[in-house]
């Protein structure tokens, strides 16, 4: 029987020519079958998990330059959606290093593959801001404020995020909207509410912020940043 293991490798390619030439990093994978006890015979796996190409046999000793995927393909759901999300995950740790041109090559490759991916617009209006492309940030979230499977109950921890990152970008009518339509489906959250009255408080209208902070302290008499919000901008 074949010993085949897969590995990763992180390689720097090079984006557009002269000036506005940038690198970035990618994320390959590699079929490794052994060939003997020193050697092993390597091939590029396509987005279908399909080597491609002519395999390069290799001593065991340059696999030090890889990472070992021991579960490859333990959790995998189907190709599409498991490259989907290895493209999100790579993206997301660039974002985390502040490498926001990749982190935004790694979002568009996902998106490239399905273009209403929650996650993956989320993570490239996140990259695309961080790059000072507030306008291209703002297109994205307010497609991404717009998407019904976004207000579906699994994707909750998802809709909470989006109405953070529309507050910070003072897009404050499509973040009270996207509370609204959240509340609609989970009306039990008390975050929701709390998030909902910094929204309306930040778009300077006091008194409905006041109403919501209420609501989600009836929801959690002990919500300690609803209270103290709640103090700070209530009149005494």
């Amino acid at each position: 029987m074949m010993n085949v293991k897969i590995y990763l490798k992180q390689e720097e390619i090079k984006l557009g020519c002269g000036s506005t030439a940038k690198s970035t990093k990618v994320d390959n994978y590699f079929q490794a079958i052994e060939v003997d006890e020193e050697h092993v015979e390597i091939r590029l796996l396509d987005c279908f998990d399909q080597p491609v190409g002519k395999g390069s046999v290799i001593h065991k000793d340059e696999l030090k330059d890889f990472s070992p995927c021991p579960d490859y393909f333990k959790t995998k759901k189907n190709s599409k959606e498991f490259l989907i999300e290895k493209h999100i995950h790579s993206g997301d740790r660039h974002m985390a290093q502040k490498e926001f041109f990749s982190a935004e090559h790694e979002y568009n490759r996902a998106l490239s593959l399905d273009d209403n991916h929650l996650k993956a617009n989320l993570g490239m209006g996140k990259a695309l801001f961080a790059r000072g492309k507030k306008d291209a940030s703002k297109k994205i979230f307010s497609k991404l404020s717009s998407l019904d499977a976004l207000y579906e109950k699994e994707n909750k921890h998802i809709f909470n995020e989006v109405g953070i990152e529309l507050r910070k970008r003072k897009m404050f009518e499509e973040a009270i909207s996207n509370y609204l339509k959240a509340i609609s489906i989970d009306p039990k959250d008390e975050v929701l509410y709390y998030n909902l009255g910094r929204a309306f408080y930040e778009e300077g209208k006091r008194e409905e912020a006041i109403q919501h902070l209420k609501q989600a302290l009836t929801l959690k008499s002990d919500f300690r940043e609803a209270s103290e919000f709640l103090s700070k901008i209530q009149p005494s």
